[in-house]
């Protein structure tokens, strides 16, 4: 029965010349849009690419802002406790929770953004995590600590998963990777920077400061918010059966006055090298920029109302192998990163460098430029090989064919592994273990990019709820290194640790290449299961 079903994630990316082996010169090959756009000029996929753009910039800048506000704080820890008589390893702990409820609080974020759409969400959790910020900066017991790194966690919480269905949302799948990148990107350097500003801030003005500024920063990215990012949430009755050949292009178009603008699915002109086919669209009317301010009634009166039952889903796709071999792959680049930021302070403020808070601060920079190598490769990169690889399968895409970019990870992340801990158990010059630092991290985006996109190619009708449980697995994972990283230091010595994390990380790594052999026949054995589950929550295949 499951080998006659689709498998899901097998797609036709590519509609081919069938000429292209007479002359591969002068062969055109069509890019197929998946997902299939409506002819609505306010679906997300049908946008101009401007509006696209805006609404890009301020998915991106609410996931840096985001990840400033829960590390800011990083490098200040020490004023801190010495203020608040809160011990450094408590404030850690805090950090633990606040990781792990990133994870479980996107059980409540992601599916309340799936039903009542996306802008009130973000809307909301900006405003919270600034009014946490505030608090934060008057807490002078660990219970309140807890409590408030618990709250900031699920506030933030759409960082971890709502901003990936965004990008779903109004981006097609062969240019899925590249915005994936550019996220991967936005989300490690808010993480990297705010510290070094923040531990400048801690100095000059106090730690109580950097909490101000952020709160300040969120408040205003509120209302920035409100009135400049458009609602994303679509709902499309469509149904492939017949891929759609073209690409996206702006057209001036007459939707029921000469005035108004839009963009059909496709035209007949060329969209980067590529002939499109067009599509005859429905007559309909747009938005006004009044209407785009709502944030409430955004749900279509037909879609599915599916917040208790995306819930259980959610749980339910722990049993897909594809979603276990997505959360492992994530959790792990989330465990290394505990790990180097949980012993930075330790390796380069003890001797022989005998690093100030300033200088440690500033390390973060070479952290910067290995994520940004790392964004390239897991994202634009992967974008082109995944083209490319379909081209030669006759069109077909595969979700495995990113992963190949694992070859630069795997070389990547031993090697930054021994540059760092073993070269600084050696007393090798700080630059060695600085460039070390930037080794491991250029596999962290390339680690979270490579596992979410992956999870949205196989699943794309459950893509949110996947997302969900991928995020679950990563941040349990995260949050138990996230404790234990002390204690390993501690019993192991930070030679020994950083080996265990090299071959640990080795091994991971090396699984990418098994998963690109066995991954279409894990697909294949869910697809019984995956289909059912769509059907009865009454989504589409689109």
């Amino acid at each position: 029965m499951s080998d006659s079903l689709p498998v899901p994630g097998t797609v036709q990316q590519l509609e081919l010349d069938p000429t292209s082996h007479l002359n591969p010169n002068t062969a055109r090959n069509d890019i197929v849009l998946i997902p299939r756009p409506s002819s609505h000029p306010d679906d997300p996929l049908n946008w101009s690419r401007s509006r696209k753009m805006l609404n890009t910039t301020f998915q991106m800048a609410w996931c840096f802002f985001a990840a400033a506000i829960i590390s800011g704080l990083s490098s200040s820890y020490l004023l801190i406790s010495e203020d608040t008589g809160i011990s450094v390893a408590d404030l850690s702990t805090g950090n633990g929770l606040m990781y792990l409820f990133m994870g479980w609080g996107t059980l409540l974020t992601q599916n309340l953004g799936q039903d009542y759409g996306r802008r009130p969400i973000l809307i909301v959790g900006m405003l919270g995590s600034a009014l946490m910020q505030i608090w934060s900066a008057y807490i002078q017991s660990v219970g309140e600590w807890y409590a408030n790194r618990i709250l900031l966690g699920i506030f933030v919480s759409p960082q971890e998963a709502l901003i990936e269905l965004c990008i779903a949302d109004v981006q097609f799948a062969h240019d899925r990777g590249f915005h994936m990148g550019i996220y991967n990107w936005t989300l490690w350097c808010g993480a990297f920077l705010s510290p070094i500003a923040g531990g400048f801030v801690a100095e000059s003005l106090g730690w109580r400061w950097i909490q101000y500024i952020l709160a300040i920063i969120g408040l205003c990215f509120t209302v920035a918010t409100f009135f400049g990012f458009e609602e994303t949430m679509f709902f499309r009755q469509v149904n492939i059966k017949d891929p759609i050949v073209c690409a996206p292009k702006t057209t001036s178009i007459e939707y029921g006055s000469p005035e108004m603008t839009g963009d059909l699915s496709c035209d007949d002109k060329k969209h980067d090298g590529l002939e499109v086919t067009p599509v005859i669209a429905e007559t309909h009317g747009l938005k006004t920029y009044t209407q785009k301010l709502k944030v409430w009634g955004l749900r279509h009166p037909e879609q599915p109302f599916n917040f208790l039952r995306s819930i259980l889903l959610s749980f339910r796709l722990v049993s897909f192998p594809t979603t276990i071999f997505s959360g492992l792959l994530v959790g792990s680049v989330l465990a290394w990163y505990n790990v180097l930021g949980g012993s930075l302070a330790e390796v380069l403020g003890g001797a022989p460098y005998n690093f100030t808070t300033e200088q440690i601060g500033l390390t973060y920079f070479a952290s910067v430029i290995g994520v940004s190598i790392g964004c390239y490769f897991s994202g634009w990169l992967s974008d082109i090989l995944a083209i490319r690889l379909a081209t030669r399968r006759q069109g077909i895409k595969e979700p495995e064919d990113r992963l190949w970019m694992f070859v630069i990870a795997l070389v990547a992340h031993p090697l930054g592994c021994i540059l760092y801990g073993v070269g600084a158990s050696h007393h090798i010059p700080w630059i060695g273990v600085v460039i070390g630092m930037a080794f491991i991290c250029v596999t962290l985006p390339m680690g979270s990019g490579l596992a979410i996109t992956y999870i949205i190619d196989s699943q794309k009708e459950l893509a949110g709820e996947s997302i969900v449980t991928v995020i679950l697995i990563r941040n349990t994972i995260g949050f138990a290194f996230a404790y234990a990283v002390n204690p390993m230091i501690t019993n192991m010595g930070l030679q020994n640790t950083f080996i265990l994390i090299a071959v640990l990380g080795m091994i991971l790594w090396s699984g990418c290449l098994l998963w690109i052999k066995i991954g279409k026949a894990a697909r294949r054995s869910i697809s019984k299961s995956y289909w059912n589950l769509v059907e009865v929550h009454g989504l589409t295949a689109h």
